[in-house]
């Protein structure tokens, strides 16, 4: 009987979190091998554990890191959470999964690192180091905007995981998540939660006329011919250029891509056992992403 009574509260757990995203585990409860054949994922807790972060971002309360004590597994969680049930590292299966989680950290690691070739447990280990430009030169102020105006002394230069530019990406970010970062942009460099929400939020949100890399690497974006054509195709590339634009992607090689590809890798193999980073995993011969095009 207490079997029974367990196998029905597993069960409405799952069936409470059905959308168009699938049954979500619940701490692995739901998606026990005897649920596997009804299509649940995992949580992200169940294939990213506090071990993985620690390993992954091991440098970054180190003596050269610039954001000592601010970035956590529990800040991380807590944000992460918040957009579990949209679909982030949580739908098309363990694999799906995996590669999403490892790309969305390796834009994290590259666009925060203080390491550099030769470093210590390889350049690939200095993420997080920063959770703010250090000594901007430009306050990023578009000043004909005139849905998200610049706020009076504000400088909108880069701030947290996903380093966050001008007043109009500030202004749309701050009012999808209920934060006035328009005029006190400075909480995404002293609110971890906050700035882990704000790079989940770009990650999981189209453009105008972009994909979102969400969208990217779970394979629900379908290149249109003019993507095709333009070489712009599902991988690990797609995601650089919605990133970085013509700065990294579009003229053959380019340090700055290979370093994302060599976060990518190294997190996809040693953290999360899998060999196989997928297809298009550069882009270096895509046509770029216009500016335009690439922010939110």
């Amino acid at each position: 009987m207490a079997g029974t009574i367990v196998v029905v509260v597993a069960l409405v757990l799952g069936l409470s979190m059905t959308g168009d995203h699938g049954m979500l585990g619940v701490e692995g409860l739901v998606c026990s091998k005897a649920y596997k054949d009804q299509g649940c994922n995992k949580t992200i807790s169940d294939l990213f554990t506090e071990g993985m972060f620690e390993g992954m971002f091991m440098h970054r309360n180190g003596r050269m890191a610039h954001a000592q004590g601010f970035w956590s597994y529990g800040g991380f969680m807590t944000a992460a959470k918040m957009f579990q049930s949209a679909g982030f590292g949580s739908v098309g299966g363990d694999d799906t999964q995996k590669k999403e989680l490892a790309a969305f950290f390796a834009h994290v690691a590259h666009e925060t690192s203080c390491g550099w070739p030769g470093a210590k447990d390889s350049p690939y280990a200095w993420g997080l180091c920063y959770n703010r430009e250090l000594s901007p030169t430009y306050e990023y102020c578009k000043g004909d905007e005139l849905l998200y105006p610049c706020a009076p002394g504000a400088s909108y230069h880069g701030r947290g995981a996903f380093p966050l530019y001008w007043n109009f990406n500030y202004g749309a970010t701050g009012a999808a998540l209920k934060q006035d970062l328009l005029n006190h942009p400075e909480i995404l460099s002293y609110n971890e939660t906050v700035a882990w929400q704000a790079a989940i939020w770009y990650w999981m949100t189209p453009g105008k006329t972009r994909p979102s890399p969400h969208q990217v690497m779970v394979g629900k974006w379908v290149p249109t011919k003019n993507d095709t054509l333009a070489k712009r195709l599902p991988g690990f590339g797609m995601t650089i250029n919605i990133r970085a634009s013509e700065s990294e992607c579009g003229h053959g090689d380019d340090l700055q891509m290979h370093d994302r590809i060599g976060h990518y890798v190294r997190f996809l193999h040693d953290y999360f056992g899998l060999t196989d980073p997928g297809k298009h995993v550069d882009c270096a011969s895509q046509q770029v992403v216009q500016l335009e095009y690439a922010l939110v």
